[in-house]
This record gives C-alpha cells, sequence and structure tokens, in this order.
C-alpha cells in the first residue's frame, strides 16, 4: 500500500472516531499491523508522520529519531528485563540481560579487561586474512554463496581465534549460535519450537564450553604458553586472584559473546553486500576505494549500505515505570509502566527530520546518523570489532573480479526467519 494511501486512511480513522482516543489507536494498530511485517519501512514512514509513538495494549512503536535515543538512553525507565530469563536458562547472567547496577558494572568492567577495544585491529586483520583465505578457496569455482562460504564462516573464526571459543565443528558452533541467538533476542512470543531448539543447543553448548575452560586452566598450569585470547586472559584474571570471574560467569560471557558475534556480523556483512550489489556506482566506487587502501573511506560505504539495509529493525525494551516520550512535543505521549517497547532503530535512521535525504545513498553523513549499534547502556559491546570486520568481509567480497548474482532467486538473498541464509554470486573462474 502507497504511503498516500495510508495517510489517507488515517485521516478516515481521525473522522470517523473523533475523540474516542482508544478507538483510535485501536483502529491505527489494525491498520499498520499487517503492513509493519510486509513492508516495514513503508509501515515506519507513515508512523513517523502520523503517530510517532504509537501506544497500544501493553505494546508500543517508537519511530523518529530522538524519540528511538530517548528509549534506548533512558536505561533505568525502558529496561532489558524481558531477555534475562531466557538468558538465564542459556548463559546466566550476561551483561546484555542486565540492567544499569552493580552487577553489570562488576560484569562490563572484568570483561573488558580481556575483551578490549585495542584488540580491534589485530582481529580485523585476522578477518580479512580469513575471508581472503576463504574466496581463494572458491575463485577455482567461479561460484560463491556469500553467507555460507564466507559471512558465517569469518565470525565463527574469530570466535575460535580470538575468543578462544573453537566449536566440536565449525557448521556446530554456526547453528549454535543462531538457535540461541533467536531464543534470547527474538522469541519473544515463547514459540515453542524455538524454545526446545534453544534447549537442545544449550545442552550441548554449556558442556562443550566447561570442557573448554578446564583444558585451558590444565594446559596453563602444565606450562603451556598463554594465548592472546579472552578465554586465556580471563584465566589470568582468575590465577592473580582479588576480582575475577568464576568459572560459571566465564562460560556465561564466552556463550554470551559468541552468540553475540556469529549471527549479527554475518547478518549484517551479508545484508550489505546485498545492499551494495543493488547499486552499481556505489559498488563500483566502494570498490575503488578499496583497491585504493582507503579503509576509512570504504567503511563509510558499508556504513551506508547498513544504515538502509540494517541487521535489525529495532530494539525492544521494558517500562517499569510510567514515561512520557518526546515530552513537549506535538507528539508527547504518556507510555504506562509494564509496555513493551519497540524502539524501531531502522526507521530512526530514515527521519528526515534529522537524516538529511534519508533514502539516499550518501556517504558524508555524521556518525551521529547511524544507530547500527544502539544507542545508551546497551549499545552494541563489540561495536569497535565490527566497526572493522564487517567492513573487512564485505572488502574480500567485493574484491572478486566481475562477480555478479547468479541469475535467478539463488542470487538473490534469502532469509528464513531472522537470518540470511544463501546468497549465490557468479564470477568468471581463474
Amino acid at each position: 500500500m502507497p504511503v498516500k494511501s495510508l495517510l489517507d486512511e488515517f485521516k478516515q480513522i481521525t473522522r470517523a472516531v473523533g475523540n474516542d482516543a482508544h478507538r483510535f489507536t485501536e483502529q491505527v494498530t489494525i491498520l499498520f499491523q499487517d503492513l509493519l511485517l510486509a513492508h516495514p519501512q513503508k509501515a515506519f514512514q507513515a508512523l513517523r508522520v502520523v503517530k510517532p509513538v504509537l501506544v497500544y495494549r501493553d505494546a508500543a512503536i517508537v519511530t523518529r529519531f530522538h524519540d528511538v535515543v530517548e528509549v534506548l538512553t533512558h536505561d533505568r525507565e525502558f529496561t532489558v528485563d524481558m531477555y534475562g530469563p531466557p538468558m538465564q536458562k542459556i548463559t546466566g547472567d550476561f551483561i546484555l540481560g542486565l540492567n544499569q547496577g552493580p552487577a553489570y558494572e562488576r560484569g562490563s568492567s572484568l570483561l573488558r579487561l580481556a575483551f578490549r577495544q585495542s584488540d580491534a585491529p589485530r582481529v580485523a586483520d585476522l578477518a580479512a586474512e580469513t575471508a581472503g583465505r576463504l574466496v581463494a578457496e572458491v575463485l577455482p569455482s567461479g561460484r560463491v554463496d556469500v553467507v555460507r562460504d564466507i559471512c558465517d564462516r569469518v565470525p565463527a573464526a574469530l570466535v575460535a581465534q580470538y575468543l578462544g571459543v573453537a566449536g566440536p565443528d565449525e557448521p556446530t558452533l554456526i547453528e549454535w549460535s543462531r538457535v540461541l541467538f533467536a531464543e534470547m533476542f527474538v522469541n519473544l512470543t515463547h514459540d515453542g519450537v524455538i524454545a526446545e531448539q534453544a534447549a537442545v543447543a544449550t545442552a550441548g553448548i554449556q558442556p562443550h564450553v566447561d570442557a573448554l575452560v578446564a583444558g585451558r586452566r590444565a594446559a596453563l598450569a602444565g606450562g603451556e604458553p598463554a594465548r592472546d585470547t579472552v578465554l586465556d586472559r580471563l584465566l589470568r584474571q582468575q590465577a592473580l586472584g582479588s576480582q575475577a570471574l568464576t568459572d560459571a560467569e566465564i562460560r556465561s560471557n564466552l556463550i554470551g559473546l559468541l552468540v553475540g558475534m556469529i549471527p549479527t556480523i554475518s547478518k549484517a556483512s551479508a545484508l550489505a553486500v546485498d545492499a551494495l550489489l543493488d547499486r552499481p556506482m556505489e559498488w563500483a566506487a566502494a570498490c575503488s576505494a578499496a583497491r585504493a587502501g582507503d579503509h576509512p573511506l570504504f567503511a563509510r560505504y558499508v556504513d551506508e549500505a547498513m544504515r538502509l539495509s540494517p541487521q535489525t529493525a529495532g530494539l525492544i525494551r521494558r517500562t517499569v515505570t510510567d514515561y512520557r516520550i518526546a515530552r513537549g512535543t506535538h507528539h508527547e505521549t504518556l507510555v504506562p509502566a509494564g509496555t513493551y517497547v519497540f524502539a524501531a532503530t531502522q526507521s530512526a535512521m530514515l527521519d528526515g527530520s534529522v537524516v538529511t535525504d534519508p533514502t539516499e545513498f550518501r556517504i558524508d553523513r555524521p556518525a551521529s546518523d547511524y544507530l547500527h549499534y544502539g544507542a545508551g547502556l546497551h549499545t552494541c559491546f563489540g561495536r569497535f570489532l565490527n566497526r572493522l570486520v564487517i567492513p573487512a568481509i564485505v572488502k574480500a567480497v567485493l574484491s572478486i573480479e566481475g562477480v555478479r548474482r547468479q541469475p535467478g532467486a539463488a542470487g538473490e538473498l534469502a532469509i528464513d526467519g531472522n537470518f540470511p541464509t544463501s546468497m549465490v554470486l557468479t564470477f568468471p573462474r581463474l
């Protein structure tokens, strides 16, 4: 449905319900709910105009830039409580499921000592080397499935080599991460199939990580040199005594980190490649920047591709008190305590009142226009890595001479549920 038609229907609802606020909200919700699933960008565009903060029953959608940032930065009013229960089953206490407080401060501080911002260049180099090797492996075939052959495998390799958490095998590690991500962050309706898959994955990954932790401790005690991994650093903290994570907390954090890394890096990279393929001029310009070794310029192309094709439409929070969003504006809205709030970061990055020419592909935007990694207390924990790793993966794909989509459905990005599963590109064989 075109946005103009939506606005016309909205006007009809306004005339029909008069001053009945409950009927108004109910009718607007019915109007938009199907469109939000099928065409979120069109729905968000209309909502930004007619109802920037839509509250209905125990749910709300927030669509304008400043309002989305307000939700994400007011972490005491808008909490991550709903993520806690599934995380407890999978990881135990992990920072992404903790609100501001002593437990969050302790956990994040200790983890930062092992998962360091200064590691970013080394990890980016590792990503580039891995992606380059994987590309070299497919060159003789003249065909690459970008998702399965590159985007999934690079973050899986980083988890093994940087976190120190190799899987029983790579496909199993990737599958565990996807299943557990779906349960922790997507399955808010408590779908039984997803929950059962997560239970099976949890039963596999927890003892596996426990064994890795025990194995590394024994190896270090036996005189083996420490590896430059997050796992070995956490064990080093334990050896030094005083403040350190327990074995159970190490397991929790390692599982939480790998679940947060593999599916999101893979999806963001695949979507960025897909978005650039749809824009031949930008693809050519990005290739030129890559060949020139201009990493900052290339990263701008990736950032803009991610803005227009983000790996998530938004983030969910839950209010613990009544709160008025956009106070003092014409769309000031009371959000009652107990409301699940969807902060639509995808919509925010297309808000023309803040973002210039929001539907255009522009690489001269300020960093403040981008909400890829959220905002506030729970801004993506690994953003300093992702800002380098995702471009490294995309660059490896762009480096293939003459690469293009395979004709037909196979060349389009396939998504199963929340995750890309396949996108086949072809190129002249070596």
